[in-house]
């Protein structure tokens, strides 16, 4: 049964290099876009920014924010991610549409990245590698997994125009985006469990 999984996996990607392919490269180029976003803010916006997080963080420290408000914000802000990738699957134009939401997702982890190493420094980076990357590690394949998938599956709800191929081709597409994003609940789960511990130490 593993072995049936583990060849059917390596077919699919084989079959779909070249959309995990770009959907690498957008993601890269959104990192390295965030990043230089970050550097380049004016002193104002930075203090501003830097303010903001400092009472998000101290709110974590201080108990706030559970365990369950932190799983539930990043389950939500993950599955409307997800679920504009499924819409936009069904669709020729998720051809475009979905690289740019990886894209932007890329941008988004640059710049925070970025922004926490730019304003705490070592802690920064160091709060990026031990709080963040756990749960990134989980949520980020499993993203890039879902998006090929749906960028596939534009290609092929362009290409084929029968009914009957329609229904069965949503049907299992639609099943295959759900079963790959469950994996994302783990790392938001992660991510709920991990930034209390690592937030105290960033706020020392």
């Amino acid at each position: 049964m593993l072995f049936k999984v583990k060849s059917l996996f390596k077919r699919h990607f084989q079959d779909n290099f070249i959309f995990y392919s770009l959907l690498a490269i957008t993601f890269v180029l959104g990192i390295l876009i965030g990043s230089i976003i970050a550097n380049r803010l004016d002193k104002t916006k930075s203090i501003e920014l830097a303010n903001y997080m400092n009472v998000f963080l101290k709110h974590i420290n201080h108990g706030k924010y559970s365990f369950k408000d932190v799983f539930l914000s990043s389950l939500f802000i993950n599955y409307r991610v997800i679920f504009l990738i499924w819409i936009f699957g069904l669709m020729g134009i998720g051809l475009i549409i979905i690289p740019i939401i990886m894209c932007w997702n890329g941008i988004n982890i640059g710049f925070l990245v970025g922004f926490l190493v730019k304003n705490y420094g070592l802690k920064g980076f160091m709060f990026s590698l031990m709080a963040l990357l756990p749960q990134y590690l989980i949520i980020l394949p499993s993203l890039l997994i879902v998006t090929a998938i749906a960028l596939s599956n534009s290609v092929n709800m362009k290409k084929n125009k029968k009914r009957r191929y329609l229904n069965k081709n949503i049907a299992d597409y639609s099943m295959s985006v759900l079963v790959f994003s469950l994996l994302i609940v783990l790392g938001c789960i992660i991510e709920g469990f991990y930034t209390q511990y690592f937030v105290k130490f960033i706020m020392i």
